[in-house]
C-alpha cells in the first residue's frame, strides 16, 4: 500500500462541521472511509478495534477539541517461521563433557579436584539439577 495523505485546514460553519462528523461516523460504520480534497483522495479501512485520543483546551478566547482515531491494518501472513506447538517435548541430544586424558596436566579448578579424587564425572542435561529436593 502506498503512503498517501491529505491534510485540510479551513474555517466553516457549525452545521458544516456537524455534517462532516456525521459523514465520518457513517463511513466508520460502513467499514470504509474515503477522504477527498479536489482530485486527491485517501481510502481507509477502519479496524474493529481503534485507538481514540481526545484533547480539549481553552485559553485566551480560543477553544480546541481534537479527536484522533488510529488503528492497525491487517498484516499479511509471513509464511512458515519454524514455529511448532505441541504437547510433546523434542528429543534433546545429551550434553557431552570432554574429560582430559590421564596424562594431561590439570592443576587448578574443580576438575583438578575431581581428577585428584578419581571420582566419576556425571553429566546432567542443561536446565536439570542433580541435587535432591
Amino acid at each position: 500500500m502506498n503512503k498517501k495523505s491529505i491534510n485540510v485546514k479551513t474555517a466553516l460553519k457549525q452545521e458544516a462541521a456537524v455534517s462532516y462528523l456525521e459523514a465520518l461516523a457513517k463511513s466508520i460504520k460502513s467499514g470504509k472511509i474515503v477522504v477527498q480534497a479536489g482530485d486527491e483522495f485517501v481510502s481507509l479501512l477502519p479496524s474493529k478495534v481503534m485507538e481514540l485520543e481526545v484533547s480539549a483546551a481553552r485559553k485566551k478566547g480560543k477553544e480546541r477539541l481534537t479527536f484522533e482515531l488510529s488503528w492497525v491494518t491487517e498484516v499479511e501472513a509471513l509464511g512458515d517461521v519454524g514455529l511448532l506447538i505441541s504437547s510433546v517435548e523434542p528429543a534433546v541430544a545429551p550434553k557431552v563433557i570432554q574429560v582430559p586424558a590421564a596424562n594431561a596436566s590439570v592443576t587448578k579448578g574443580p576438575l583438578a579436584k575431581t581428577l585428584a579424587t578419581k571420582a566419576p564425572v556425571k553429566s546432567t542435561p542443561a536446565g536439570s539439577s542433580s541435587a535432591s529436593k
